[in-house]
């Protein structure tokens, strides 16, 4: 029980539907679930651990604001894991997983509008693909967790001008690497890809926030 609550809390915290700062408290969600307070309060024991939900006692839950500070984090602990996998890949990927790459690279620049949910997808099912390479599932499993975070402020703040045709180029250039082995120069334009992503993400969140 507490586990539907759970995925529905998220997608509507993920969707920005429910704000950050915003209180949950949990009487009202359990009168708005019809159940007890028991799989509610599981419930955002569980966001809590995936950092969407701040539990602070005598104060209740609160969706936790997503601010430079919390991103500058998220991209820290991305570039740093996903970094040593990329650098793991190298070497590991067969020419199914290069070509399925290539695949990804291909309908990132057909996707229509250049939307941002799908432009998020696509490019976490990418680098997702290299990660498998290296059967770590309890890091891509944290990665798939901040990837869930990363793709929700896109959709949100977008990706500012020019930055969706920069991140094409570096992708080719990734799997040029990964595709002869070249674990340094791999992890190097790992690292530098992220940076880009963390940067323009906290531009377009400045200029989100100077707008309004």
């Amino acid at each position: 029980v507490y586990q539907r609550v759970h995925e529905h809390l998220r997608a509507e915290i993920l969707a920005g539907r429910i704000p950050p700062g915003s209180r949950l408290k949990i009487q009202d969600l359990a009168t708005r679930y019809g159940l007890s307070h028991m799989p509610v309060r599981e419930a955002l024991q569980q966001l809590q651990g995936e950092g969407l939900v701040v539990l602070a006692p005598n104060r209740g839950a609160t969706v936790r604001r997503m601010d430079a500070q919390f991103v500058r984090n998220l991209f820290a602990i991305r570039e740093a894991l996903e970094g040593y996998l990329t650098r793991q890949a190298a070497g590991l990927l067969d020419a199914a997983a290069i070509a399925t790459l290539r695949r990804l690279q291909a309908e990132m620049r057909r996707a229509p509008g250049r939307d941002p949910a799908l432009v998020a997808r696509l490019n976490r099912a990418f680098h997702r693909t290299v990660e498998a390479a290296t059967g770590n599932d309890e890091a891509i499993r944290l990665l798939d967790l901040h990837s869930d975070l990363i793709g929700a402020l896109r959709v949100r703040f977008g990706y500012r001008r020019g930055r969706l045709q920069t991140v094409l180029r570096e992708h080719d250039a990734l799997i040029n690497a990964l595709a002869r082995g070249d674990a340094e120069a791999a992890g190097a334009l790992h690292d530098q890809h992220i940076r880009g992503a963390r940067d323009d993400m906290l531009q377009a969140m400045a200029e989100a926030d100077t707008a309004t």
